[in-house]
């Protein structure tokens, strides 16, 4: 018989934080496929004293820390013969730190370590898969709403959102964008100063209209409903405000002016 032993130890007294940790250590407790794992907290130390009797069974033992520096295991385990019928001894730093200062915790972010980093590349990937928005940024003429989590991403305390057509104004500024473009032949230039001379107001942190907005929308495959994340998009997966056929003429003209400008550039 096999009995598995799980010790956090948390240097912050903050609720919040100390459910961030635990969360953190079950999420990699269930990844070794042990089964259900109660977590001590804090025991006393030395952690002998977690154990009322030796037992007769095999012990694995996962000790993790939220501290700012990895424990003094000659303290936490001063003399290992106690452990005779250890199995197994795993140790994980769930300490993640911001500017280097020791002392903040924070979100899993991509840059908190090789563990963290991959998960959250994963935790991303079955996101987009499951139909999430995954953008900093919305763009014009969509919203961006929060979703109910499903699927087989790991969300923890991130919210995850879908996007809807958003401001009637907006959503029809995109399809006379579309439509002067495509079917009345204006370029991008042209378009720009049309909507800056009926001083219809720009996208957000932006003062006027110019080629790069234009060029922005129209090459935007959200606006036929598909989804984008790092280069990979998947489409049918929101409601479209721009029908396939007009989008992928303006796509088509965008790749006949660009060659265009390329041959003069040679030139």
């Amino acid at each position: 018989m096999t009995e598995t032993f799980a010790i956090l130890y948390i240097c912050s007294s903050k609720k919040e934080r100390e459910k961030l940790l635990i969360k953190k250590f079950s999420n990699i407790i269930s990844r070794f496929d042990f089964g259900k794992t109660n977590i001590k907290v804090n025991p006393k130390i030395p952690i002998q004293k977690f154990w009322e009797k030796e037992t007769n069974s095999s012990i694995t033992l996962i000790i993790g820390w939220g501290r700012y520096s990895k424990p003094t295991w000659e303290i936490l385990i001063p003399n290992l013969t106690f452990f005779n019928s250890l199995r197994q001894f795993i140790a994980v730093d769930l300490y993640e730190r911001e500017g280097f200062d020791g002392k903040i915790l924070k979100n899993p972010k991509a840059n908190a370590g090789k563990y963290w980093s991959q998960k959250m590349k994963w935790n991303n990937r079955n996101l987009f898969f499951d139909g999430y928005f995954l953008q900093s940024s919305v763009p014009y003429g969509l919203k961006r709403v929060p979703a109910l989590c499903t699927g087989e991403a790991e969300y923890h305390s991130n919210t995850a959102f879908v996007f809807e057509p958003g401001e009637p104004t907006e959503v029809e500024m995109v399809r006379m964008i579309f439509d002067l473009f495509v079917t009345h032949d204006y370029n991008r230039t042209e378009i720009s100063s049309l909507l800056n001379a009926q001083e219809i107001k720009a996208p957000k942190r932006s003062n006027v209209w110019n080629t790069r907005i234009i060029t922005t929308i129209l090459e935007s495959p959200f606006y036929i409903g598909a989804n984008q994340y790092r280069g990979f998009v998947k489409y049918d997966v929101f409601t479209p405000i721009i029908e396939k056929p007009i989008y992928y003429e303006a796509q088509a003209k965008i790749s006949q002016l660009n060659l265009l400008t390329g041959r003069k550039n040679i030139k």
